[in-house]
């Protein structure tokens, strides 16, 4: 028994210090940026600041999370459960993806229970309708397929005041039926369910992008 424990606890401290790791590394680049630019309230909500000590869920509440998630994957019985609230035009989400995500999953992958939550920023105009992109491609069995696309080297559509050919285009990329999937955001098939979930993080006292619960262990973004 003390050796199985053992076996779980040191993927779990791994983790946590993978993610932690990325947060202290944004932090002390926004510490940076602070010396040279005025403070801005709207950058600092969705910049990840020192992680710390913060919320710490139960094992009822953590199944909880699996319900009405954006996307979930990894076994059911993985030793490390990693719940990310985030969003899909924020800045710091994709340097997570670009420096730590792959990384994760490169090292621990059949390890990790990994479960996304929507928590689109208002001051990001095209937060909402990527978060329900990604949940149309999900509707198809394309959700990841879709995250990886948002989240990839192609980032111009950010600064674009409309994105819906962008996103159609995307969408034909991964071999979505294109027509059911404008179909589904003209429909605005999952509009509340991504504002359920924005809901659901700041009940939990998230509040900005990326947060992370590690096994139920809050890291602070």
């Amino acid at each position: 028994m003390e050796k199985e424990k053992k076996d779980l606890t040191v993927p779990v401290l791994v983790g946590l210090l993978v993610i932690a790791s990325f947060l202290v590394g944004s932090f002390l680049t926004r510490l940076k940026m602070d010396e040279k630019t005025p403070p801005s309230t709207e950058v600092a909500k969705e910049t990840p600041a020192q992680p710390e000590e913060g919320v710490v869920l139960g094992e009822d509440q953590l199944a909880k999370l699996e319900e009405g998630a954006a996307g979930i994957k990894g076994e059911e019985n993985a030793p490390i459960t990693i719940v990310e609230f985030s969003e899909y035009q924020c800045p710091y989400c994709k340097r997570y993806v670009d420096t730590t995500y792959g990384l994760l999953f490169e090292e621990y992958g059949d390890k990790i229970r990994y479960i996304f939550h929507d928590y689109p920023l208002s001051f990001h105009p095209h937060a909402q309708i990527l978060s329900e992109a990604a949940r149309c491609a999900g509707d198809q069995g394309k959700y990841w397929e879709m995250h990886d696309v948002l989240f990839g080297d192609d980032r111009e559509f950010i600064d674009k005041t409309n994105i819906d050919e962008d996103l159609s285009s995307f969408a034909k990329k991964i071999g979505l039926n294109v027509a059911q999937f404008n179909s589904c955001l003209e429909e605005g098939t999952f509009t509340k369910a991504v504002k359920d979930d924005f809901n659901l993080g700041s009940s939990l006292g998230v509040s900005g992008t990326p947060t992370f619960f590690v096994n139920g262990q809050m890291l602070v973004g």
